[in-house]
């Protein structure tokens, strides 16, 4: 109904910037997915290697860890690493720790990449939205920083600002590319 008092282009631009919005989101979700996969992959060859019992519940367990932003596997390993050295178990120890900076270097040369590929942004503007967004509001910060990133790269293709810009100026028509 609220359509009807629209101009084409608004509707042309709002239908834009939505299924930009969505195919970003679902982008993230299979990223995330993704990174959390290949995670959980390393961990269980890394633990089967070790010879730890219940490799696969700790690998699928550390995987689904790994979703927390910030603390990830390292909620996981760090004290297990802590545990095996206390105990006396420093070849374990040091083997758990050599896995636990496989992960973490895996996961930071990939993340940028798969995240950047999936949403559709460039991974250096990723990564600054990622640390502007920590540094202005926190750990909420990795999540709302690319987002607002997504949302002005999808207003930008859909030539809102050119549009908004073009009504400032008091042209008559807005040219459609």
């Amino acid at each position: 109904m609220g359509t009807r008092f629209l101009p084409n282009r608004a509707k042309t631009s709002s239908k834009t910037v939505f299924d930009d919005l969505k195919k970003a989101l679902f982008g993230f979700v299979r990223a995330q997915a993704t990174l959390v996969s290949i995670t959980t992959v390393i961990i269980l060859i890394g633990l089967l290697i070790l010879r730890v019992d219940y490799a696969i519940t700790i690998a699928l367990v550390t995987g689904i860890v790994d979703i927390i932003p910030y603390l990830g596997t390292g909620a996981v390993f760090v004290p297990w690493i802590i545990y095996e050295a206390i105990a006396g178990e420093m070849s374990k120890a040091i083997g758990l720790g050599v896995l636990y900076v496989v992960v973490l270097v895996q996961r930071q040369i990939m993340e940028p990449k798969i995240l950047s590929s999936s949403i559709g942004l460039d991974p250096l503007a990723t990564l600054i939205a990622l640390f502007v967004g920590f540094k202005t509001i926190g750990f909420l910060g990795l999540i709302v920083g690319p987002v607002i990133l997504v949302i002005f790269n999808t207003l930008q293709r859909a030539n809102v600002f050119r549009d908004i810009w073009t009504f400032i100026k008091g042209k008559d028509e807005v040219i459609i590319k």
